[in-house]
């Protein structure tokens, strides 16, 4: 019975949208649920595993009850299938795997090389996926939503912090695709290095300008030398 059912408190989805809802709803109405949920016995109620959506869809034509499967889980296992689940099915954005794979490897103490093998992913992968939730949150708010992608967010963790905000809505702004983000801020970064680094082809130049700061410490008394 849907009034048994409760969601999942480790679902890694966050944001289950009216329309898609609907439109799944109306899916269902015309071809029937062609996969029933999973779920886990719960004292006198029932936790969903795998189907969220689907069980809202139903609560939404006010049908009493759905079919589903039920599966005898611990909360690590219950965790871990829901986050596999949603990620075949890639239904969720980066930001909820990110923080999903963030919070199963803290209750399971697993380092990221084991988090890669139990998702067939390769460790590379979970690294930059958690890197993601180093970026400020208007950033992984315009991830999770889908105003920019991924590799977006990875190519803005390149940039210093206190331009981030002027980067972000400029690539916004401009409506660049990764590869213009990528190409805009690696030669913002090189200008930055310039400036830091005083780089020139003359090595007569560097060489006068050591000299010069050489004669300016003497005049003012400091013992100095240099080679």
């Amino acid at each position: 019975e849907i009034d048994k059912i409760v969601p999942n408190k480790n679902q890694p989805r966050l944001d289950f949208f009216d329309d898609t809802i609907k439109n799944l709803a109306s899916s269902i109405k015309e071809n029937g649920l062609i996969h029933p949920i999973v779920v886990r016995r719960m004292a006198d109620k029932y936790e969903i595993i795998a189907g969220e959506r689907r069980c809202r869809a139903y609560a939404y034509l006010k049908k009493s009850d759905i079919e589903a499967i039920v599966v005898d889980k611990d909360d690590e296992e219950s965790a871990n299938m829901a986050l596999i689940e949603n990620m075949q099915r890639e239904d969720l954005s980066a930001i909820e795997e990110a923080l999903a794979i963030k919070k199963i490897m803290k209750s399971r103490d697993l380092t990221q090389k084991e988090m890669a093998k139990e998702l067939g992913y390769r460790q590379s992968t979970i690294a930059n996926k958690l890197r993601l939730l180093k970026l400020p949150d208007y950033i992984q708010t315009a991830i999770a939503s889908g105003e920019i992608t991924e590799r977006h967010g990875r190519a803005l963790l390149k940039v210093d912090k206190d331009k981030l905000e002027e980067v972000f809505k400029t690539i916004i702004q401009r409506g660049y695709n990764v590869k213009k983000t990528e190409e805009y801020i690696s030669a913002l970064n090189d200008k930055d290095k310039v400036k830091v680094r005083g780089i020139s082809s003359s090595v007569q130049l560097g060489v006068n300008t050591i000299k010069q700061s050489y004669d300016l410490c003497k005049k003012t008394g400091l013992d100095v030398d240099y080679n």
